[in-house]
């Protein structure tokens, strides 16, 4: 909705001034007897003009105050006498509205400057040669002798002291408290700003998620029904029987596929019922199927098996499949692994050793591989199990590449990250 006040903010200083002036012109223009005319409209006006002018330009505003005072102390035509005094207050005013609203030096300035007024003022009010003779009676409407001059000098400039103290005091609560609220408003805006980044994160990561844990059910899934398919096509003719073979493996990695990709369905929503994450002791099924997808992937363990915590076993399987996967995919012909466990440390040493008969290049640069989602994905899982991992290719071996991992065993993780392990074949980047 539209708010028009912020806009039309500057015209009340301006607006008060004019009705400062009109209000006192009003009420004196009828009983002055023409004395001080024309000069009371022109200092009225000049003290009005420092209340307008005081918002947007402080400076101005001051300058007005010390001319009106320095006219009145050389021209006492000007001064103001009986019941005019009070006219003196839009000097308060004025190192109010500065208080409030100037910025720098000038509002700091504002306070001495307004002190200083105030004791010429109270000379122009109290010392008679500077009030036609009257002194206080210039404005208190009584004679007194000039043996209390010093007295009513003090009399006058205390209470004036403190009302300017008081005057840029109040200002300068008002500008605390105007800044406070844009402090807060400042401050709800970038908190909605966070929740929103937040939010955004929160999808962000787990739409990751979704795709990490699609890359790794269905990448290995796709790559043994590949293997199968093109085995069973390039044998099918000279060996019938191995097609109906090759088909069951076909039909069994898409059944595991299909159930694994419906239980993350099924996660997303609630948690599913019989929902279970491999563990190691099904790695043995993992290396038959890659073993019948035409990898040549063996298992060797050193010392006794240790417990890992779900979440870790979730993790060494997940990087055995990836490395086994990206095996069958990028070894070449003749693709051969071996996963080398090692429980003789105080955690997992687990290796992957890959090779093969790459395809000829037709350029002489050296074979590189793409690091991605897996490889990515790989090193997330074994640093939430506590550990970590490395992998590159062996320069000295054809098609070699070597994944070496360590997961601790006697590592215990957080429950927050033992949930994001559990949810969270992580974030990973590709096929090596």
């Amino acid at each position: 909705m539209f708010n028009p006040l912020p806009k039309l903010r500057w015209l009340v200083e301006p607006s008060f001034a004019i009705i400062f002036f009109a209000l006192w012109i009003v009420a004196e223009i009828g009983r002055s007897d023409g004395a001080p005319w024309p000069s009371f409209p022109f200092t009225v006006g000049l003290l009005a003009a420092s209340i307008g002018v005081a918002r947007s330009f402080p400076r101005v505003a001051l300058a007005l105050t010390g001319i009106v005072l320095v006219v009145q102390l050389f021209v006492p035509s000007t001064r103001f006498i009986g019941t005019t005094w009070p006219i003196y207050l839009a000097v308060l005013i004025t190192c109010l509205i500065i208080s409030a609203t100037a910025a720098g030096r000038v509002r700091w300035l504002s306070l001495p400057a307004t002190a200083g007024y105030f004791i010429l003022i109270t000379g122009l009010m109290t010392i008679p040669s500077l009030s036609d003779g009257y002194g206080l009676a210039s404005w208190a409407g009584v004679g007194l002798p000039e043996a209390h001059i010093v007295g009513n000098f003090l009399a006058v400039l205390l209470p004036s002291l403190v009302s300017t103290a008081a005057a840029w005091f109040i200002g300068f609560g008002f500008r605390a408290s105007r800044l406070k609220r844009a402090s807060d408003i400042k401050l709800g805006e970038a908190e909605g700003e966070l929740r929103s980044a937040e939010i955004d994160l929160i999808i962000t990561r787990e739409r990751d998620r979704i795709a990490q844990d699609v890359h790794d059910i269905m990448a290995h899934s796709l790559a043994v029904i590949i293997a199968q398919a093109d085995g069973a096509r390039f044998i099918g003719p000279s060996r019938p029987g191995v097609v109906n073979e090759s088909l069951e493996r076909i039909a069994a990695s898409a059944r595991a596929s299909l159930s694994e990709v419906r239980m993350l369905i099924e996660s997303l929503v609630d948690d599913p019922e019989g929902h279970s994450n491999p563990t190691l002791a099904n790695l043995d099924d993992l290396v038959l199927r890659m073993s019948g997808a035409g990898l040549s992937a063996t298992v060797t363990q050193f010392g006794e098996q240790v417990t890992l915590t779900a979440s870790q076993e979730l993790a060494v399987y997940r990087i055995v499949q990836e490395g086994l996967t990206n095996a069958l995919k990028h070894a070449g012909a003749g693709p051969t692994a071996r996963v080398t466990m090692d429980w003789r440390g105080p955690g997992l040493a687990l290796t992957i050793e890959s090779s093969g008969t790459p395809p000829q290049q037709t350029n002489t640069e050296p074979h590189t591989i793409k690091q991605g989602r897996g490889i990515y994905g790989m090193r997330e899982r074994a640093r939430l199990a506590g550990g970590w991992l490395t992998a590159g290719s062996e320069a000295d071996i054809p098609g070699g590449y070597l994944v070496t991992a360590f997961v601790p065993t006697a590592w215990s993780p957080t429950p927050t990250v033992e949930a994001e392990m559990a949810t969270m074949p992580q974030q990973g980047t590709s096929t090596q």
